[in-house]
C-alpha cells in the first residue's frame, strides 16, 4: 500500500511561515502591492497561488517569474524560522503515524502536497521530520493541478495501482483528488477545516487528529485488498 500524506495541516503546523515566507517573497520581487488577500489557499498548490498573486499584482505568470519567486521564497522562509519569529511542530499524532507506516512491511510512506519541494522539504526538517521517511514524494511543481499530482505519485511508486493508495490530508481538496483517482482518503480537521466541512467531502474516514495511532494502523491496513 501506499499512504502518502499532505504536509500543512495534516503533518505539521508552521504558525504561518508559508504565508509570510510568501508575501514577504512577493514584496521584495514586485514590491508592496503583493499580496494574498483573498486568495484561496488552504489545500491549493504554490504555483497556482503564485499565479494568482501575480495576476492581482499585473505582473505576468511566466516559468521565469515562477522560478525568481520559488528561490527567493526558499530563502524568505528558511529565515522565518532561523529568526525564530516561527516554530514549525508536527501536529499531535503524525510523527508516530508516519513512523509506523515507514516501518510496516507492506506500506511505502510517501508526500503529496501543494508546497513546492524546496519549501516543503524546509517545513518537514523544522518540524522534526526525516526526509528519506517519503519514498515516494509529488509535490506543486509536478502537475498542473492536485489531481494530477496522485498520478505524479503512483508512477513513481510503481508498484500498484490508485486503488492500492490512500490520502491523508486536512482539506476537501485532500479528499477530492483522492475519489478523483479511486483512492482511500483520510480526512483530518486539524488543519483549516471543521469536522463538518470534511464529513461533508464523504471522505473513507474522518478523525479529528492522527492521535489514535493503532486505531488508524487498523483502519489502513483494512483498506487493502
Amino acid at each position: 500500500m501506499l499512504v502518502l500524506f499532505d504536509i500543512d495541516g495534516t503533518l505539521l503546523n508552521s504558525q504561518g511561515a508559508g504565508q509570510s515566507g510568501f508575501v514577504s517573497a512577493g514584496q521584495q520581487l514586485y514590491g508592496e502591492h503583493f499580496t494574498l488577500e483573498g486568495i484561496t489557499l488552504a489545500g491549493r498548490l504554490d504555483r497556482l497561488i503564485l499565479n494568482d498573486a501575480l495576476d492581482h499584482a499585473k505582473v505576468p505568470a511566466t516559468l521565469r517569474n515562477e522560478d525568481r519567486f520559488r528561490a527567493t521564497y526558499v530563502k524568505a522562509i528558511r529565515e522565518e524560522f532561523e529568526s525564530g519569529r516561527r516554530v514549525c511542530r508536527p501536529l499531535d499524532g503524525a510523527l508516530d503515524l508516519v513512523g509506523r507506516v515507514v516501518k510496516h512491511s507492506d506500506m511505502t510512506c510517501g508526500l503529496l502536497t501543494g508546497n513546492w519541494c524546496e519549501s516543503g522539504r524546509i517545513k518537514l526538517q523544522a518540524a522534526g521530520y526525516a526526509l528519506d521517511s517519503f519514498v515516494v514524494q509529488s509535490w506543486a511543481g509536478d502537475a498542473e493541478d492536485r489531481p494530477g499530482l496522485v498520478a505524479v505519485a503512483i508512477e513513481r511508486w510503481g508498484m500498484g495501482q490508485a486503488s492500492d493508495a490512500i490520502i491523508v490530508g486536512d482539506t476537501p481538496h485532500d479528499v477530492g483528488c483522492g475519489r478523483a483517482h479511486g483512492c482511500r482518503t483520510l480526512a483530518v480537521a486539524t488543519g483549516p477545516c471543521d469536522r463538518l466541512t470534511l464529513d461533508a467531502t464523504e471522505a473513507d474516514l474522518v478523525v479529528d487528529d492522527l492521535c489514535n495511532t493503532d486505531a488508524l494502523m487498523a483502519w489502513i491496513e483494512q483498506q487493502h485488498v
